[in-house]
């Protein structure tokens, strides 16, 4: 198994860690699912002004997940 770091774009190589109140994690889910972008891209948006996502550097894209039913 490979480190998570080696497939991490070098424009994007610092992490920045935060808490909030579990209420504040899902309003924060449910605001960047309703502009349709990952929480790191909304947060990247309101935080830092970023207008569109060719403000953004490059970065992997995020490919919704579905349920799997259980049998």
């Amino acid at each position: 198994m490979t480190a998570a770091s080696v497939h991490r774009s070098r424009v994007r190589s610092a992490g920045v860690a935060f808490r909030l109140s579990p209420e504040d994690r899902i309003e924060l889910r449910r605001r960047a699912a309703a502009a349709g972008i990952s929480v790191q891209a909304y947060l990247e948006r309101v935080a830092l002004g970023r207008e569109s996502a060719t403000d953004l550097p490059p970065g992997p894209t995020r490919m919704p997940q579905e349920a799997l039913p259980i049998e």
